[in-house]
């Protein structure tokens, strides 16, 4: 099998970078923040998407990741 010379994002000052985020990953977002446990601060979580033939970040799906932090981190 051959290796693939592709980079899934590369970033350097002259680009502008754009990209779109789709409805359901901000409601995903604030429903995941909203049921969060009462003594966690934050929510961590990861985007899912891909890059289009035109630059741009096409941001398709979100999910929590679970974790858990103390007052000292």
């Amino acid at each position: 099998m051959a290796a693939s010379n592709r980079t899934a994002l590369q970033f350097s000052s002259s680009q502008t970078l754009s990209g779109k985020v789709h409805p359901l990953v901000i409601f995903n977002i604030c429903d995941c923040y909203v049921r969060r446990p009462d003594q966690a601060e934050r929510v961590i979580g990861t985007l899912l998407g891909s890059v289009l033939p035109d630059g741009t970040v096409d941001i398709r799906n979100s999910y929590a990741v679970p974790h858990s932090e103390s007052a000292d981190q």
